[in-house]
């Protein structure tokens, strides 16, 4: 019997409304394929496109590689710390690269902490030039992300006020005369002459001291400033709770032009190699290997591990780790050149942001580059930070590498290393890498070409100075701790084309419990920072790395001294396949027991 016209017409609108609810559950379900993508992305796509929405997500502080910043631990430490009203720290403008700068930067609010300080000045760092020995300082977002800073350190320790600049004291004229300290000189427990030993009486022994300087206690009226001579490598990563460790150094993040910048970077890789990666959290496996390539007349000098060693260690590496593809820190053109011709030579590409974000014009030129279509803006962008600042890019793309290799007196290798380890350590927050290194099954790869003095020349060194420690760090290093002269010493980078700037003192030492004993860096002036951003920098007056880094093997040499013989001696030079560190996803390539002082005061 057929269907009346209006049941007919019900049937068909039953129909419509059935395929409709089918389509939406379909788009809008989680079980929906569509790339993994739900609705309101493939809808972000087409508005915003492609690249921006990768940018905008990898952005996203949940897909940092170790997941959404946890303050937790921190917001239990501030509540349990007693807090002095009136008690301000200023941390002294520490000089170096990014490794050293962000250690500092840290050990200060770390201490602010442990002392109970109520306002915190906003640190500055010093960049040092052959036009300006005494320094020309520049601003935290030379480097960092102030607003981050800000608003992270409030939330967490709310008792802690940040003063942007010591200038905004000058209504309390109680302020005017800063007490200094030396952090570790107000006690006697030093692991290594270095790390505290006992950080848990470090707050006791510093209100001590600062009764003596000060019988009168500060308060908010006539508050007390109190200046930190730069802490580098100074608090002990076992005092604290491991999942503290593991979130502490998310509090300084990179300036948002750099991430920006490194987001693109990425996905330049991506789209270029069609890698499938996805800008979520965790490590990517199977993809690119990073490699921090770290040469230069100044490393030359002193002693560092030569081009050869690196670049044998990273492509054999990358080929015992099956990644065809490397992205590579660039050093001096040169060396770039040499090491992409190299890796050739075993089936492996090689990038660098210049090539990522641009492409060589005309083809048969090493140094002219042109924007890639596509990436103009952030190509711009990147030629208008300063060379240390570009080295920040480099950091945030090496993070996200399958595999990373990085060398052991560099502390720029041993920060990467450090935060990919807290995602080895997982649930746990940080696990102990007091291991002392080991020797990499043989690698598949040897070099293929030996390279010449003149090929090396530098264009740029992120090598970096170590922080003043002592007040006397003006004078010259007493005898006992200067350089054998069979030693090299440290580098003293030089700027031909690029700016040269500031960069990490790749300082070693002992690190966890009972480390051996190391003697105090002597630490004179330096000088560093591109011309970019400073007017008294150019090409004719580049700024350079004054003789402030110390030998590392021979403060290593004294520190065996002073503890007497060691259980096992070694040369102190990088052996082929022979790393200082090494887990699931990075290794740091130099001699068994190296980098000790880092791997127990660095903050990952």
């Amino acid at each position: 019997m057929p269907l009346s016209t209006q049941a007919s017409t019900a049937v068909k609108l039953s129909i419509a409304l059935l395929s409709f609810a089918i389509t939406a559950i379909y788009l809008f379900s989680g079980s929906s394929d569509l790339m993994h993508r739900d609705y309101k992305i493939i809808y972000q796509t087409a508005i915003k496109g492609k690249k921006a929405l990768f940018v905008q997500s990898l952005l996203a502080d949940e897909n940092e590689i170790d997941g959404p910043f946890n303050n937790s631990t921190l917001i239990e430490l501030c509540k349990t710390r007693d807090w002095t009203p009136g008690l301000i720290f200023k941390c002294e403008a520490p000089e170096g690269g990014i490794g050293n700068v962000r250690n500092v930067f840290l050990n200060c609010v770390r201490y602010a902490i442990e002392a109970g300080a109520t306002g915190f000045i906003v640190p500055e760092i010093l960049l040092r030039t052959t036009t300006s020995p005494e320094g020309t300082p520049v601003p935290f977002t030379h480097y960092f992300d102030l607003p981050h800073f800000t608003a992270t350190l409030q939330s967490t320790c709310p008792q802690i006020q940040l003063i942007s600049h010591q200038n905004d004291l000058f209504n309390l004229p109680s302020t005017a005369t800063p007490v200094p300290l030396i952090p570790t000189s107000i006690t006697t427990s030093l692991l290594g002459g270095f790390i505290l030993g006992a950080p848990g009486n470090w707050s006791e022994n510093f209100h001590s001291f600062l009764n003596i300087t000060h019988p009168v206690p500060p308060s908010a009226a006539k508050p007390i400033l109190v200046s930190l001579a730069a802490p580098l490598l100074q608090f002990p990563l076992t005092y604290d709770d491991p999942h503290l460790v593991a979130q502490f150094g998310r509090i300084l993040r990179f300036r948002e032009d750099v991430r920006r910048i490194a987001a693109t970077t990425f996905y330049a890789l991506n789209t270029k190699y069609n890698l499938g990666l996805e800008p979520g959290r965790d490590i990517p496996k199977g993809k690119f290997y990073g490699a921090h390539l770290r040469t230069g007349v100044d490393a030359l000098a002193a002693g560092w591990t030569p081009y050869a060693i690196q670049e044998r260690n990273y492509i054999a590496h990358a080929l015992k780790s099956k990644l065809p593809l490397i992205y590579l820190t660039p050093t001096t053109p040169a060396d770039v050149e040499a090491f992409t011709h190299t890796a050739a030579n075993a089936s492996i590409s090689v990038e660098t942001k210049d090539t990522l974000l641009a492409s060589i014009s005309p083809p048969e030129s090493s140094s002219i580059y042109t924007a890639r279509k596509g990436f103009e803006d952030e190509w711009k962008l990147l030629q208008q930070l300063s060379w240390d600042q570009q080295l920040l890019v480099d950091f945030e793309v090496l993070l996200r590498s399958s595999i990373f290799g990085g060398m052991w007196e560099s502390s720029f290798s041993w920060n990467v290393a450090m935060r990919r380890h807290v995602v080895v350590s997982g649930a746990k927050g940080w696990t102990s890498i007091a291991q002392r290194g080991k020797i990499i099954d043989e690698l598949p790869f040897k070099a293929r070409r030996r390279r010449s003095l003149e090929g090396r020349m530098s264009d740029g060194i992120e090598g970096g100075l170590v922080a003043r420690q002592e007040v006397e760090s003006e004078s010259a290093p007493p005898a006992d701790l200067l350089p054998e002269p069979e030693s090299p010493a440290e580098p003293e980078p030089e700027t031909p084309s690029e700016p040269e700037t500031p960069s990490e003192p790749e300082s070693e030492a002992p690190a966890e419990p009972e480390p051996e004993p190391e003697p105090a860096p002597p630490t004179t002036p330096s000088t560093s920072a591109p011309p970019s951003e400073h007017p008294e920098f150019s090409a004719d007056n580049p700024a350079t790395l004054s003789a402030t880094e110390t030998d590392l093997e021979s403060r290593l040499e004294a520190e065996k001294s002073a503890a007497g013989p060691p259980a096992k001696v070694h040369s102190g030079e990088a052996k082929e396949g022979e790393a200082s560190f090494k887990d699931a996803l990075s290794v740091v390539f130099g001699p068994v027991g190296e980098g000790r002082r880092v791997r127990g005061s660095l903050w990952p």
